[in-house]
């Protein structure tokens, strides 16, 4: 069921950046959202003003897969260690989607 809730918010990942998301978290983490729109900028998205908060809330709500540290500063956003080799599979499944 969680495999599927990721394949579909991947299915509307229209530029690539949910993708690219998704592979960031699994790389490392946890991230802040300004760390996210950063490591955007650098692969080139045009990062607009929130839609990264909103990208990454949206990305926790549908598909239940992020961890978030409200205890700092800032959100601190990850994957959920149980969550890691779904949303592997989810990304090499829709890798040519």
């Amino acid at each position: 069921m969680v495999l599927a809730r990721i394949k579909d918010y991947l299915s509307r990942d229209k530029d690539g950046r949910r993708r690219a998301v998704l592979e960031m978290f699994l790389e490392n983490g946890p991230y802040e959202t300004k760390d996210i729109d950063d490591r955007l900028r650098e692969k080139n998205f045009d990062v607009k003003n929130k839609g990264t908060p909103a990208m990454v809330g949206l990305m926790g709500s549908k598909t239940g897969i992020l961890s978030v540290d409200v205890t700092g500063d800032h959100n601190m956003y990850s994957i959920k260690e149980k969550y890691k080799h779904l949303v592997k599979e989810a990304l090499r499944e829709t890798e040519n989607a």
